[in-house]
């Protein structure tokens, strides 16, 4: 039926056509079906990339590996007039350093989810349809499948993931 409808409501029905599912009418939603073709996109993608290498290998550097070689041969033959004192390791060296390390790990989860979060933001319009509902009105939509949220935040930061290693 068009109208109120929430996610409990709306299933795909004859091949993944969007339909109430007690009335067993198609029905439709303009924001709806956009977001979840893009989803369906989203989710395919980031089903393929796994097992996927998107990146080359390392190739040796003749030149590094040659430079390395003089400096510690140079580095052998050198001789310690002055002992050099190692950095004092104290408790709160040591906390200090594990709290930075923190706080640089926190800075970059922080950073990835603000740029996943905006991301997202074109599937806004399914947080609500989960949440409180859409109204949809009588008409003939076709989708693959009804994503969640949940797959949907899952396959972005898949796809994420790969394209900032």
């Amino acid at each position: 039926m068009s109208g109120f409808n929430k996610a409990v409501d709306v299933v795909l029905l004859n091949g993944g056509y969007v339909s109430n599912k007690t009335t067993k009418k198609p029905i439709t939603h303009a924001g709806f079906v956009a977001a979840q073709n893009k989803a369906h996109y989203l989710v395919t993608l980031a089903a393929r990339m796994k097992g996927k290498t998107f990146s080359a290998t390392k190739v040796d550097d003749i030149n590094a590996l040659s430079d390395a070689v003089k400096s510690e041969l140079a580095a052998e033959t050198s001789h310690e007039f002055i002992a050099v004192k190692a950095a004092t390791k104290g408790k709160l060296s040591l906390q200090l350093a594990a709290e930075a390390l923190a706080f640089c790990g926190d800075q970059k989860d922080q950073g990835e989810a603000e740029a996943l979060n905006e991301r997202m933001q074109e599937f806004k319009v399914l947080v609500e349809f989960e949440a409180e509902g859409l109204f949809f009105k009588k008409g003939i939509s076709k989708l693959s499948n009804i994503y969640t949220v949940k797959e949907i935040t899952k396959a972005a930061q898949t796809v994420y993931a790969v394209l900032q290693s």
